[in-house]
């Protein structure tokens, strides 16, 4: 299975709007990682700008702490650190939600990684990280159905993600639907995912 991890760095500055900016980096992290990189804007309506910076600051400090944990695989302690960017989160944020489940699943606490992963959904619906992720705690679960739902709900919103048509091959492939899957391998491989071209030579009839 390909996992998906988010690194993000945080800054900070007036209270505006800021657009999000999503590419792929390290090719050697089984999957591509995705960096976000949040400038000035989480649309902080708090009437004190003195507060405003101080918290934002705050918040700030513990979730780029935070992600650099995760990297580290201190996983507990990364928790700790995204346990408190949520307190002093202006808004509930997804994507410290998914990366604290990432975290969860990572200790083996897959029904907390669902739950968190459950959360960020409550807050974007149309987060696509947040299905992806649920996907492979449930598929850990040995909730196959469940993880080919979230993988398929992935390409509801991007039809082009070869990760979520990999992992939902795969999971096909445990449940011995291996016409599925060699379609799914099919798909990925067309968007030029290399491992999925290899199963599909190794399983296609």
């Amino acid at each position: 299975m390909k996992v998906r991890n988010t690194a993000i760095a945080i800054g900070i500055g007036a209270a505006t709007a800021a657009g999000l900016s999503l590419l792929k980096v390290n090719k050697d992290f089984v999957v591509g990682t995705t960096a976000v990189v949040v400038g000035a804007g989480l649309m902080i309506s708090l009437k004190d700008k003195n507060d405003l910076s101080l918290k934002g600051r705050n918040y700030e400090y513990f979730f780029n702490r935070a992600q650099d944990k995760f990297e580290l695989a201190d996983y507990e302690e990364a928790i700790l650190d995204y346990n408190k960017a949520l307190e002093l989160s202006p808004t509930e944020i997804c994507l410290v939600y998914s990366m604290r489940g990432n975290a969860k699943r990572n200790l083996g606490d897959l029904d907390g990684a669902i739950s968190d992963q459950n959360k960020a959904l409550d807050f974007d619906p149309l987060y696509a990280d947040g299905y992806f992720n649920r996907g492979i705690a449930k598929f850990k679960k040995r909730d196959f159905d469940g993880a080919i739902e979230d993988y398929s709900q992935v390409l509801k919103i991007n039809q082009k993600d070869s990760d979520a048509f990999f992992n939902r091959a795969n999971v096909k492939k445990e449940i011995e639907d291996m016409k599925g899957a060699c379609t799914d391998w099919k798909k990925a491989a067309e968007l030029g995912d290399e491992d999925a071209a290899k199963l599909l030579e190794e399983y296609s009839e």
